[in-house]
């Protein structure tokens, strides 16, 4: 079954996107890919260390 892709546009400064086109090209990989590494990078980071979720039962 084909994946869902969703598009998504972003606006970034002009020094930020030259960094991050730099990189995909040394990492033989699109900005695409790279990008959306670094977002999923970023969300297990940051799930990893949030607390947990209340459940709502008092104690």
């Amino acid at each position: 079954m084909p994946e869902t892709v969703v598009h998504f546009q972003i606006r970034m400064p002009p020094p930020m996107h030259e960094t991050l086109a730099s990189r995909a090209r040394a990492e033989k990989s699109s900005l695409n890919a790279l990008i959306v590494s670094l977002l999923s990078q970023a969300v297990a980071k940051q799930e990893s260390t949030a607390p947990a979720p209340s459940t709502g039962a008092a104690s």
